[in-house]
């Protein structure tokens, strides 16, 4: 790691050291720590990070002297945003940048909400330490990923919201995938879930007794019902837990998956689902294992790879890709032939 991002990192490495320190350190013990966790720096770098987190506002202070001759750095250990809320010095850094990640949210209902939460951090920092955490973030950008859905109607969130806090029934019309007639459904809310750049609301429906993920675009006339939802809470991980996405498929089986070396690499380096492991072959592949439900997401993801990746098993995974992409051709090489 090099560059602006590297010292993003050290500077942050440095307040969790400080903070686990309430007597404070020398200049010399920071570096060694940092030196312990992989950050081959000089002491005179150190130096100029906790002269510039100083200079920038950040709460340290010198106590006394040290047995080296040098300066003991102690760091106040929490920031008050308001009356219920304190921060110590790494979560208010770790949140004033976070507030990129959160641009998929941005014409949503909740980022006004978002927005004053960011705005209290604020006025809790000097003007010196704004400047500085700014320039610091606009060396480290976070992509954005897809944007807010079109379509969503900010007082069915407003109602949904209300009936996940209050456990209220609540009716709403919902189209369907292929459009046609709305139909009334009666739900027990459990909890909306952000995904892919839409708004997705997991309830049980009351007249199957079974639990379903709606999607809030498709949702229209939203009201609460006086009767409560005493049903068990579900946790999001666990009604997850076999998704490779949104949707939910029937029990997760064993999807073994191997990559040629082109992409392995960039398989490997990244988390796509909790239960993903992975083997490397002698030639540059890897072999990637997932516990999952056949889903639509997990289908066109394999698709995406092309001839990068082979499908061990199940029968059923091959069976769908294969299927899918024969249903292509067909459609391009028909295509084609008009074109031509």
């Amino acid at each position: 790691m090099k560059g602006r991002n590297a010292q993003v990192s050290r500077i942050y490495m440095i307040l969790n050291i400080l903070e686990g320190a309430p007597h404070g350190l020398s200049t010399r013990e920071i570096h060694e720590r940092l030196q312990e966790r992989g950050f081959e720096v000089e002491v005179r770098t150190v130096y100029r990070d906790l002269d510039a987190l100083r200079s920038a506002g950040f709460p340290l202070d010198e106590k006394g002297k040290t047995d080296d001759n040098g300066t003991r750095w102690t760091l106040e250990r929490t920031t008050k945003v308001s009356h219920y809320l304190a921060l110590d010095a790494s979560e208010l850094l770790s949140l004033y940048f976070a507030r990129s990640m959160l641009l998929p949210l941005k014409d949503t209902p909740f980022y006004r909400d978002l927005q004053s939460t960011f705005d209290k951090i604020s006025e809790k920092l000097a003007k010196t330490s704004r400047n500085y955490l700014d320039e610091l973030q606009s060396e480290v950008i976070f992509e954005p990923g897809p944007r807010w859905g079109l379509g969503i109607d900010p007082d069915v969130v407003d109602v949904l919201r209300s009936a996940c806090g209050e456990r209220q029934q609540v009716e709403f019309s919902y189209r369907g995938v292929a459009g046609g007639e709305a139909t009334t459904k009666v739900v027990g809310p459990q909890f909306l879930y952000f995904a892919k750049g839409s708004l997705y609301f997991v309830a049980e429906d009351l007249k199957s007794k079974t639990l379903k993920t709606y999607s809030v675009p498709r949702i229209e006339a939203a009201r609460l019902l006086a009767d409560l939802y005493e049903s068990d809470v579900v946790q999001p991980d666990a009604y997850f837990a076999g998704s490779f996405g949104v949707f939910r498929g029937d029990r997760p089986v064993s999807v073994r998956l191997v990559f040629n070396s082109t992409v392995a690499p960039f398989i490997k380096e990244r988390r796509w689902h909790g239960s993903q492991s992975h083997i490397d072959l002698d030639d540059g592949r890897v072999e990637v294992s997932f516990n999952l439900g056949i889903t639509p997401d997990l289908v066109q993801w394999v698709l995406g790879f092309g001839p990068n990746v082979e499908i061990l098993e199940p029968a059923s995974l091959v069976e769908t890709v294969v299927a899918q992409s024969e249903a292509l051709l067909l459609q391009y090489s028909e295509k084609k032939g008009r074109v031509g």
